[in-house]
């Protein structure tokens, strides 16, 4: 089974977009409609190569479930690409483990040429510990 990548994103449209593309890349995709859904994914997965993360979603925002999977010491090691439509992305306080931001809206190719040229990711990579 090809690893995982978990999108956690409240536009069901943009879930979709993202299944779509990414399994026609080979990765199995997971979804989580918010911070609170991811959180638990990340307590009952090992074999995640990457977190797609919306910065904009009710309940809990973006930059809260990245507050939250350090305080409660989940997906140590897993990089996250946040993906918003955020102006000030790039002002923002994020941890290290964000390797990477995309601006909504973007283009298929730019996605795929991230993740597998920028940040060498396949279906095939090694989940991190």
């Amino acid at each position: 089974m090809p690893n995982s990548i978990l999108v956690v994103e409240d536009s069901e449209d943009t879930q979709e977009f993202f299944k779509a593309t990414l399994e026609a890349e080979g990765f199995n995709v997971l979804e989580a409609r918010d911070g609170h859904q991811a959180l638990e994914l990340l307590r009952r997965r090992s074999d995640l190569v990457l977190i797609m993360l919306d910065l904009s979603m009710p309940g809990m925002t973006g930059l809260e479930f990245l507050e939250a999977m350090e305080k409660q010491n989940l997906g140590q090691g897993i990089p996250v690409m946040v993906v918003s439509a955020a102006s000030n992305m790039s002002s923002l306080p994020l941890p290290s483990n964000v390797i990477d931001t995309l601006k909504k809206p973007f283009f298929y190719p730019e996605l795929v040429y991230k993740i597998r040229k920028v940040h060498g990711l396949t279906p095939d990579t090694q989940p991190r510990p």
